[in-house]
């Protein structure tokens, strides 16, 4: 079975690169230095990275003080700098206790990593490169494929932890292991593959929304700054989702629906969609797309911010994407909810990103 996956994954990269992808030098990796303008607001304090084994860069953000029965509790945004070269294979996360003992998942709500410098498909927003919430498991590519690390590339680190237990807990940390292979001096590369979003609430704003008794349906259509095609898909909802929409308004075509697995009425695991072993699903640009999530809230009582939807995975593309603007007004005003965030009482839980 591994070897078939294995034939199957060469297969499609060897489609891929006839098509034109798998291109050396892709204009937005390694050498493609992006300016680095200061960023106002950001701390350094919570957060470190080591290389505590080849191959593996992690992030430790923390330790944190859990008060009992919190929904979210922010911390303020940190900023990294990657400290290699090379091609990042993927991710997986753990919060622990001052001992590193694992502690349960349902401590962490989210952790997002973002690369201001770099730009969303969907948008003018900075890079989401890597997102994680309690639901997402570990995940990993092929060598053959990788999103592209530069050294010195800065990362915005968004982290809510959660405590939905009766005691505090003490000391927790968020340590997020990114994979990765060094970059190579000379050969082949691998096939560079990035990351893209699309939220029910639009690229820029607060992402969550209340979810008041019975059906709630949201969506947000747009179209991508490149043709590109998607090589894995997965999503984010919260509990009382029933069902997670990626629509071609253009063709009238259905991309992808899931629908979460849920213990009751909470989700406890998105799925997820691998249109690679058809060779990728393509998104152009003259098209657009549509993003919808439905709720059902059982009870009587409104959930004041207790919806999010999102469609997330990997595309590849020969095409640049446009370079970032500071000075874009939904650039600027997604940058600012990022980092006023955690210091607003009332703002969905930090999902201004």
């Amino acid at each position: 079975m591994r070897l078939f996956r294995a034939a199957a994954v060469v297969g499609t990269v060897l489609v891929l690169g006839a098509a034109g992808l798998a291109v050396r030098g892709h204009p937005d990796l390694h050498s493609d230095a992006p300016a680095q303008p200061p960023i106002a607001g950001v701390d350094t304090q919570l957060a470190r990275v080591s290389l505590p084994e080849p191959r593996v860069l992690e992030l430790v953000i923390g330790p944190v003080e859990l008060p009992p029965r919190q929904e979210g509790i922010l911390i303020p945004v940190q900023l990294v700098r990657v400290p290699v070269d090379g091609w990042l294979h993927g991710f997986s996360w753990s919060v622990v206790d001052g001992q590193g003992r694992e502690l349960p998942a349902e401590l962490l709500h989210h952790v997002n990593l973002i690369d201001p410098d770099r730009r969303e498909l969907f948008g003018p927003a900075a890079r989401r490169v890597v997102a994680a919430g309690r639901e997402t498991s570990a995940f990993r590519t092929p060598s053959l494929l990788g999103y592209p690390l530069a050294r010195g590339t800065r990362l915005l680190v968004t982290a809510m932890f959660a405590n939905p237990f009766p005691d505090s807990v003490p000391h927790a940390e968020l340590r997020v292991r990114l994979h990765f292979s060094p970059r190579p001096r000379r050969g082949p590369e691998p096939l560079a593959i990035f990351p893209f979003h699309m939220d029910v609430m639009g690229p820029v704003g607060i992402k969550s929304f209340p979810v008041p008794p019975g059906r709630t349906v949201k969506s947000w259509e747009g179209s991508p700054a490149a043709d590109v095609r998607v090589l894995a898909l997965g999503g984010h909802m919260h509990d009382h989702a029933r069902l997670l929409l990626l629509e071609d308004v253009t063709t009238g075509r259905t991309l992808w629906r899931a629908v979460p697995e849920r213990r009751a009425s909470r989700v406890v695991g998105v799925p997820r969609a691998q249109p690679w072993r058809r060779g990728g699903l393509r998104l152009v640009r003259d098209h657009v797309y549509r993003v919808t999530v439905e709720y059902d809230n059982p009870t009587d009582t409104a959930i004041a911010h207790g919806g999010m939807g999102l469609v997330a995975g990997v595309v590849t593309g020969r095409a640049p994407w446009p370079p970032v603007d500071p000075a874009d007004p939904d650039y600027a005003a997604d940058l600012a909810g990022l980092i006023a965030a955690p210091r607003l009482t009332d703002a969905g839980h930090g999902h201004a990103h």
